[in-house]
């Protein structure tokens, strides 16, 4: 449990930061993510961070019951998202293109980013410790 609060004390500001950046900034975003696409470079960098990051995250918090079970999804998600850019590397680029094209996705995923970090800060510094 007290490696579960650490995490979410680490991963609860960063997502609440980027989905209140990406909901402030939304053309700052979109040029981002254009960017990654349009890049091999950063595409295949982007992919092995989230393999990293997600691999570390799995390994240290692989928690399948409770309210550590969201860190566990989260980096499993980022595990998959680093293997699908790096095995198909195509398809990311054509699903982060469709992304960006629709603003609907972009504030869908600023507002999912903002309420995961609000959880998990809530976890983290208040709720968690007293699990």
């Amino acid at each position: 449990m007290e490696t579960s609060i650490y995490l979410a004390k680490l991963l609860g500001p960063i997502y609440f930061i980027i989905g209140l950046g990406v909901l402030i900034n939304p053309a700052y975003f979109r040029s981002v993510a254009k960017e990654i696409a349009a890049s091999p470079a950063l595409l295949y960098l982007t992919a092995v961070f989230a393999l990293v990051a997600g691999g570390l995250v799995v390994i240290l918090n692989n928690v399948w019951s409770g309210w550590p079970i969201v860190i566990t999804i989260l980096g499993w998600l980022a595990i998959l998202k680093g293997a699908v850019r790096v095995l198909a590397p195509a398809r990311s680029t054509e699903m982060i293109n469709r992304f960006v094209a629709n603003p609907n996705f972009e504030t869908a995923t600023g507002l999912v980013a903002l309420a995961l970090g609000a959880y998990l800060i809530g976890m983290g510094f208040w709720l968690g410790p007293h699990s």
